[in-house]
C-alpha cells in the first residue's frame, strides 16, 4: 500500500542534540480519549479526508456536511488507500487512475503529494517517476525514487547527508543536512516534518525545532505536526511539536484491514474506520501549537480560470477555476474551503450588462466549476472568489465572459461574373463570415425566358441547408437568370437574403430578322462565331417581342465601323457607335428604362458597315 513502510525513526533537528531514549520512555502512558465523531450514512472499506471533505470507498462517496448528504465521486479504489490531499482526490476506475482531469494506468505507482498540488506516477520497474502539476495538468519533472511530494516541492536525498527540496514552481532548492544513511519516501514530508528511513531521523525542514526521539510502526502516517499509527485496537497519536512527545489513544478501530488517514488539508484531524466500518473523525485539539507557526491570514489566490471560447456556438456555458492557498513556512495554509460565484449578463451586444447576480446555489461551492444555459445572443460574465478554512476570503476575480452567438453570418463575397455572359459556362459564388462558424446556406433562383419577365423565386431542395459555396450552369441564350443566398450558423442565426445578382446570355444575331442591305458573316471574335453586317443606311435587324428594362448590344467594334440606333417598343433607346482604333468584340449597355415589352429594332444610321453580334435584354439591374 502506498506510503506504508517500516520506519524506525529518531527525531532530531539539524543542529541540536536529541533527547535520550530514557527521557522518552519516562513519559506517562498515553491517555485514551475514546472514539472520534461519527460521520453517518455510509460504511467504509477505506477512508480519507481533507478539511470538511470526508471520502469513503468502495465505491467512492464523499460528504462535506458531516454525512447529511453523500455524493458519488465516481470510480473506486480497488483495495488501495484513499488519497485525498488539499482539493485533489485520487480514484481508480478499472485500469485507470484519475485525479483532477489527469489519468494514469492503475497498474502504475500513483502517489498524490501532500497538499494535492503534485502527483507522481511510475510504471512498474521504471527508472523514474513522472511528476505532474494537478491544476495545470502539465508534467513538471522526472524524478528517480525514492522521493516525497509536499506542496510545490519534491524532496529527495540527492547525496549522502543532503535532503534537498526543490520547489517546482520557483525552481528554488533548499538543502537540509541529515544523517548519511537517510532516505525519504512517499508521504514522508508534511509541513514542518520529514520522516526519514534508514537513519532513525525525523527532520524539521523549516527549522529550528527541538529534537525528538521517536520510533514509529510500519503503518505510521505523518500528519502536519503529528504521527498516527495503529496500536492494537486503537490509534496512537504522537505530538511532534511537543518536546515531551505527548501521546493520546483513540478507538476502537477496525482491526481487520485498518483504515485511517491524516487530514489532507493540513489540519490537526484524522479520519478512521471504526469497529463497524463507519467513518469517524478525530480533532486533535490537544496538540501543541508550533511555536514558529502563525495563524493563516492570507486569502486563497486564483491560479487559473476559463469560461471557454469568447463566442460560443451553443447555449451551454461553463466556467472552471482553480485556487491556491499560499503558504509560508511559519504560516501554513489551512487550505481552500469553498467558493462563491456570481454572474452578470446582457441580452445582446448593444445592451448594458445587468447587475451582478449571486445565485444562492453558487455560494459556498465545494466544486471548481459551474454551468448554465443562456439564450441566444446573451453575453455572460463570471466572477469567483474563494475562502480558506481560516475564513480568509479573496477578492472577486476579474470577469471571464462568454457570449452565445446571437449574430447572423455576414456576406463577404457574392459574385457571378459579367452581367452579360458570353461564355458557355457561368458560375455564381459566395462566402460568409460568422462569429463562430457557418452551418449551411440556402440558395434560390428565378429565370426570365426570351421575351418574358421573371417568374417566381424557385427553391431547389438540394440548395436548401447546403454546404456548397458555388453553382455552375450552362446559360441559355436570351435567358436572364438571378440568384439569392443566405447563411445560418450552428445556433440557427439566419442572415437576410442577399441582394439578387443576375446573368443573361445574349441572343445571337441569327435570332434576329434582317431587312435591307444585310450580310450574314462569321468571325472568330464573335459570340457564337457569327455576325450580321448592316451595310447601308436604313438596313436593320428586328425581333417581334422582347421584354426588359435595359438593353445590351454585342457588336464588333473597329476602324471603319458605322453606328446604329436601337428601338424598343417603338421608342428609341439610344445610338451606339461601333468605330474604334482596334478591332474587338464589345458589350455596350444602353440607358435603363421602365420595364417594357415590344418589338426590337437595330437600324444602321450611317453608310459604314455595322457588325452586330447579339442582343441581351436585362430584366433586372
Amino acid at each position: 500500500m502506498l506510503g506504508l513502510r517500516v520506519k524506525a525513526a529518531v527525531v532530531c533537528a539539524v543542529v541540536l542534540l536529541p533527547l535520550t531514549a530514557s527521557q522518552v520512555m519516562a513519559a506517562d502512558p498515553p491517555q485514551h480519549l475514546g472514539e472520534g465523531v461519527l460521520v453517518p450514512g455510509r460504511t467504509a472499506v477505506d477512508v480519507g479526508m481533507s478539511g470538511a471533505r470526508v471520502v469513503v470507498s468502495n465505491p467512492v462517496y464523499e460528504t462535506s456536511n458531516n454525512g447529511t448528504t453523500w455524493t458519488a465521486s465516481g470510480g473506486s479504489n480497488d483495495g488501495k488507500p484513499i488519497q485525498v490531499e488539499g482539493p485533489s482526490l485520487l480514484t481508480f476506475d478499472g485500469s485507470t487512475a484519475k485525479v483532477g482531469g489527469l489519468t494514469f494506468p492503475a497498474a502504475d505507482e500513483v502517489v498524490l503529494g501532500k497538499g494535492g498540488k503534485l502527483v507522481s506516477h511510475r510504471a512498474p520497474a521504471a527508472a523514474t517517476a513522472e511528476v505532474y502539476n494537478v491544476a495545470s495538468k502539465t508534467k513538471v519533472a522526472d524524478v528517480a525514487p525514492p522521493f516525497a511530494l509536499s506542496g510545490d516541492t519534491v524532496w529527495k536525498v540527492t547525496e549522502p547527508g543532503h535532503l534537498d527540496g526543490k520547489n517546482l514552481t520557483t525552481g528554488v532548492v533548499k538543502t537540509v543536512l541529515v544523517a548519511s544513511a537517510c532516505t525519504v519516501g512517499p508521504d514522508d514530508v508534511n509541513g514542518r516534518w520529514a520522516l526519514l528511513s534508514g537513519c532513525n531521523q525525523v527532520v524539521d525542514v523549516n527549522g529550528p525545532q527541538p529534537p525528538r526521539n521517536l520510533t514509529v510502526a510500519a503503518d505510521a502516517q505523518l500528519g502536519n505536526g503529528f504521527t498516527v499509527q495503529a496500536s492494537g485496537s486503537d490509534l496512537l497519536v504522537t505530538d511532534l511539536n511537543d518536546p515531551a512527545l505527548g501521546q493520546r489513544r483513540y478507538g476502537p478501530i477496525r482491526t481487520t484491514t485498518p483504515s485511517f488517514r491524516a487530514d489532507g488539508s493540513g489540519l490537526a484531524k484524522i479520519v478512521y474506520a471504526d469497529a463497524t466500518s463507519k467513518p469517524r473523525v478525530i480533532s486533535l485539539t490537544w496538540l501543541t501549537a508550533d511555536p514558529q507557526q502563525h495563524p493563516d491570514t492570507v486569502a486563497p489566490v486564483l491560479t487559473n480560470a476559463s469560461a471557454g471560447d469568447r463566442i460560443r456556438d451553443n447555449t451551454s456555458l461553463s466556467f472552471e477555476w482553480a485556487y491556491d492557498d499560499p503558504q509560508d513556512p511559519n504560516s501554513p495554509a489551512t487550505g481552500v474551503d469553498s467558493y462563491d460565484l456570481r454572474i452578470q449578463q446582457r441580452p445582446n451586444r448593444t445592451s448594458p450588462y445587468g447587475a451582478w447576480n449571486q445565485v444562492p446555489a453558487w455560494q459556498g461551492l465545494k466544486t471548481t466549476g459551474a454551468s448554465l444555459t443562456a439564450p441566444i445572443g446573451t453575453d455572460t460574465c463570471w466572477q469567483v472568489r474563494a475562502r480558506d478554512y481560516a475564513g480568509n476570503l479573496s477578492a472577486w476575480s476579474t470577469s471571464y465572459c462568454s457570449e452565445v452567438d446571437g449574430t447572423a453570418p455576414s456576406l463577404v463575397t457574392w459574385r457571378i461574373g459579367d452581367r452579360v455572359q458570353l461564355s458557355g459556362s457561368a458560375t455564381v459564388r459566395w462566402a460568409y463570415k460568422d462569429d463562430t462558424d457557418i452551418a449551411s446556406y440556402d440558395v434560390v433562383y428565378k429565370v426570365a425566358a426570351t421575351g418574358a419577365a421573371f417568374g417566381k423565386w424557385i427553391y431547389p431542395a438540394v440548395w436548401q441547408n447546403t454546404r456548397i459555396t458555388g453553382i455552375t450552369w450552362s446559360p441559355r441564350l436570351g435567358w436572364d437568370e438571378c440568384f439569392m443566398v443566405r447563411a445560418r450558423d450552428y445556433l440557427g442565426n439566419l442572415s437576410a437574403w442577399s441582394a439578387p445578382i443576375c446573368s443573361v446570355a445574349p441572343e445571337d444575331d441569327r435570332a434576329l430578322t434582317s431587312a435591307g442591305t444585310v450580310t450574314r458573316s462569321t468571325s472568330t471574335l464573335a459570340f457564337q462565331g457569327t455576325t450580321t453586317i448592316l451595310k447601308a443606311n436604313g438596313a436593320y435587324l428586328t425581333k417581334a417581342t422582347e421584354s426588359g428594362l435595359r438593353i445590351a448590344l454585342v457588336a464588333i467594334h473597329g476602324p471603319g465601323q458605322g453606328r446604329v440606333d436601337i428601338y424598343h417598343a417603338n421608342i428609341r433607346i439610344g445610338t451606339v457607335s461601333l468605330a474604334a482604333t482596334t478591332t474587338s468584340r464589345a458589350v455596350t449597355y444602353l440607358p435603363t428604362t421602365p420595364f417594357r415589352t415590344g418589338a426590337l429594332k437595330i437600324i444602321s444610321t450611317s453608310t459604314a458597315p455595322a457588325s452586330v453580334d447579339g442582343i441581351a435584354f436585362l430584366r433586372a439591374p
